[in-house]
């Protein structure tokens, strides 16, 4: 996951309950549908100091299980990068396991520059109490003990169960296995106000909207903040944010990505909901 400062308004000015992960029962995972979903980012703006003359991307997610067999994640993200000298590709590719209790995630990431590999990182780790324990596999053994922390479909069932019940701010400390998959990151999520209706997303295909016929959803903007900053270094300052229209079942549409530099803006294309899981 690039790691990149990203522009976001300053969550003090935003009035709301502040609601930790050991608070909040992520009871949203309930709703939970297994889906793939197809989106298509292009660059909506850059400044002159990032270089880039022109960025397209494209993200395949595909989430499959439930929480009595856990779910699984395969997240794909391709991207095309001009300037104005050169132009490069990344393709990243995720497949991760989730433990329908939060307690267990193993994952493999694997980074393509140019179409050549440039990190294979693999691993788990598992939350023991306050503690979470990372093992990595590749590209070197290493055992990493980590604080309190959910793992991300936790965190997105904390942040459906969060808007049900009303509440504005979330902030939960989530281990994804981004970077060098030894550290955690720092989250605080902005909910807006419950959608009862099926609303149109600018830029996505009309004959969408219907497959979400029945859904509820919210509005909601994610900052991601490095937990290594030294305290000393001032305000801290998120690496990237995220704001999407999310509905009950989990599915994210129209995305907004904001980085230091440049963002983007992200319309879904195709969206599938794939068979469940019995709990039977």
């Amino acid at each position: 996951m690039t790691k990149l400062k990203s522009i976001f308004i300053l969550l003090l000015s935003i009035p709301g309950v502040v609601l930790t992960s050991t608070q909040v029962n992520a009871g949203g995972i309930d709703a939970l549908k297994p889906h793939r979903a197809v989106y298509d980012l292009k660059l909506k703006e850059a400044s002159d100091r990032s270089g880039i003359t022109g960025m397209t991307e494209r993200i395949v997610y595909e989430m499959t299980g439930s929480k009595c067999e856990g779910f699984a994640v395969r997240f794909r993200f391709f991207t095309q990068v001009q300037t104005a000298r050169k132009s490069f590709s990344n393709d990243q590719r995720t497949t991760s396991y989730e433990s329908g209790d939060g307690k267990l995630f193993t994952f493999v990431n694997q980074s393509y520059l140019n179409g050549q590999l440039e990190q294979d990182l693999r691993g788990r780790a598992n939350i023991d109490g306050d503690i979470t324990k990372v093992q990595l596999t590749k590209p070197d053994e290493q055992s990493v003990e980590l604080g309190s922390s959910v793992f991300m479909t936790e965190h997105i069932g904390m942040l459906i169960d969060a808007a049900r019940r009303g509440e504005t701010i979330v902030a939960a400390r989530v281990f994804d296995a981004s970077g060098e998959g030894n550290e955690l990151v720092d989250t605080t999520a902005i909910i807006g106000k419950r959608r009862a209706e099926v609303i149109d997303v600018d830029g996505e295909q009309s004959d969408l909207s219907g497959k979400f016929s029945g859904e509820a959803s919210w509005p909601i903007s994610v900052s991601y903040f490095s937990t290594s900053q030294s305290k000393d270094a001032g305000e801290k300052l998120p690496v990237y944010q995220v704001s999407f229209l999310m509905q009950e079942t989990g599915v994210s549409r129209g995305l907004k990505l904001n980085y230091a530099d440049y963002s983007l803006k992200g319309d879904l294309k195709d969206i599938e909901y794939l068979e469940a899981d019995s709990c039977e």
